[in-house]
């Protein structure tokens, strides 16, 4: 699947501020996306790599080191780089007004998958040790020179944890409710089962690949944490007992 599909999700995504909107957007992403990609295609839409409760190290890529990886593959230099970001306040659309005026054309560059993008970034994030700040400018950058610039511009935002699309886990169960079930009245069904797992993208999972069948199946498992419910505020502590 080309990421250019998930960039193109991303921008539409990001121009509304409608809910409804937004889960139109998420349910032709849903859609087009294979069944056995959707869970990392959910993750990333989250600006993430893994569920919370694994305590994996996230990507955490700090804005200087992002800078060096989009003077690479730019072939511009940092301070410009520096001043686009000034001036944008973005960094993903610095990366995007540079990689547009590439100094040198990438002909033998590849068109991204969402299979390549997420590898890449898992393996940045799991990079560490001596020489891992360079080993990660190196991978990030080898992303970028084969980035249109829409592209690069999303990489950086979740690199650097500055995607903010703004789409709530509501939502993202609303949209694979209609997307593969066809009615959103089914959300309870992928709620209750995202309450217990915590893991939205074995819920995406399960339903593209197994319907609401699949999903009715989830049970409470060792190791893995039930979400919590939203405290009630009560009067007395007699009350909080019962």
């Amino acid at each position: 699947m080309d990421f250019s599909v998930l960039a193109d999700a991303f921008e539409r995504i990001e121009a509304t501020t409608k809910r409804l909107e937004m889960m139109e957007y998420l349910v032709e992403l849903f859609k087009a996306t294979p069944p056995e990609l959707i869970d990392k295609v959910v993750y990333l839409t989250q600006g993430k790599l893994y569920p919370d409760y694994l305590g994996l190290p996230e990507l955490g890529v700090a804005d200087k080191l992002a800078m060096r990886a989009i003077s690479i593959a730019s072939g511009r230099s940092l301070s410009e780089i520096e001043e686009a970001y000034k001036e944008l306040g973005d960094l993903g659309k610095a990366a995007e007004r540079v990689l547009a005026k590439k100094a040198q054309l990438a002909f033998f560059a590849q068109p991204l998958t969402v299979e390549r993008v997420y590898a890449t970034l898992d393996k940045i994030a799991k990079t560490t040790g001596p020489g891992s700040v360079d080993q990660k400018v190196r991978l990030l950058a080898g992303l970028l020179a084969d980035a249109s610039p829409k592209e690069a511009k999303y990489i950086i935002r979740i690199v650097t944890g500055k995607l903010r699309l703004g789409v709530a886990d509501m939502t993202v169960l609303d949209a694979l409710a209609q997307a593969f079930t066809g009615s959103r009245e089914n959300r309870h069904v992928l709620e209750r089962a995202y309450n217990l797992c915590s893991n939205l993208g074995a819920v995406a999972k399960a339903v593209a690949e197994g319907g609401l069948e699949a999903v009715k199946k989830f049970r409470i498992q060792l190791g893995r944490p039930i979400r919590c419910m939203l405290a009630e505020r009560l009067p007395t502590a007699e009350e909080i007992i019962k």
